[in-house]
């Protein structure tokens, strides 16, 4: 009888290692097809793509608020991709990507950049004006000049900073400037100028220097007046028939590493739901 049972242990336990051989040798079929699929090759949706990937954007200054919120949005709608942006002035990026910089989309305050970056046969397709924006004067929340209506940025001894020369954000301010001195006579324009205290490198750096009470008055974007800041800024309006119309272009880069995620980046910035965020950050509708 031992034998007997001795003899049917032997046999159950070779169908027992029998069973364990077969349950690893499928493991590592199993883990072999996921390492082709996985991390290493990078995951593939079911358009038979790759998923992840990063997306470079570079735009003007005054749209780091509203493009934050997208990306959050965009990473949100393809799981893997990191977008990595840089905010300067529209010149200053026109003159990395003529300079080579890498990147797969841009997105200027001012149509003069863009004209020169299709001109330079630095983009891909044509540019779409996605959105437009409004000049506004931002004076400190205890407005030390005294700065109460527009013509007063005028007045001698403010200290009023701009932008750069070339900064979308300051050659529109000249522009209203020179619309201006019908209004308020020749002087006018002159006169603002000499109170120029300051230069910076975008239009978030000249209005900063109001936030922290560094200056009397700037020239900014009505995107710029942003809730963080709202409560150590005044805004005083521009008249409308003396105001502009920034118009902003975006366009994929000729050299953009990924023109598929470059499209979908500029149909995300145009769509119903990109033109929303854009309005909740005071930007105005392209159409």
């Amino acid at each position: 009888m031992s034998s007997i049972v001795g003899a049917g242990g032997s046999v159950h336990r070779r169908v027992f290692l029998y069973l364990l051989a077969a349950l690893l040798v499928s493991g590592i079929a199993l883990a072999g097809t996921a390492s082709c699929g996985g991390v290493s090759g990078g995951e593939v949706g079911g358009g038979g793509r790759p998923q992840g990937g990063t997306l470079t954007v570079l735009a003007a200054s005054s749209l780091i608020d509203a493009f934050g919120m997208l990306a959050n949005q965009f990473e949100e709608q393809n799981p893997g991709v990191k977008v990595k942006q840089s905010f300067e002035s529209s010149s200053t990026l026109l003159a990395q990507i003529q300079h080579g910089a890498p990147a797969d989309v841009f997105a200027s305050a001012a149509e003069e950049e863009m004209n020169t970056a299709v001109k330079d046969g630095l983009v891909k397709g044509e540019p779409e004006v996605f959105v437009k924006n409004r000049e506004i004067v931002m004076v400190p929340k205890d407005n030390p000049a005294n700065i109460r209506r527009f013509r007063d940025v005028a007045k001698p001894d403010v200290k009023l900073v701009l932008a750069e020369k070339d900064v979308p954000a300051a050659d529109y301010a000249l522009e209203i400037l020179s619309k201006a001195r019908g209004e308020y006579g020749a002087d006018f324009e002159k006169d603002v100028l000499s109170n120029v205290v300051s230069r910076e490198s975008d239009v978030r750096a000249s209005v900063n220097r109001v936030v922290v009470g560094d200056a009397d008055a700037t020239f900014g974007y009505a995107s710029d007046y942003t809730p963080d800041i709202r409560d150590k800024v005044r805004v005083v309006q521009i008249p409308p028939d003396l105001n502009i119309v920034a118009t902003y272009p975006i366009v994929a880069l000729e050299d953009a590493k990924d023109p598929e995620l470059a499209k979908k980046w500029v149909e995300l910035v145009t769509s119903k739901e990109g033109q929303r965020v854009l309005e909740t950050w005071n930007f105005e509708p392209a159409a």
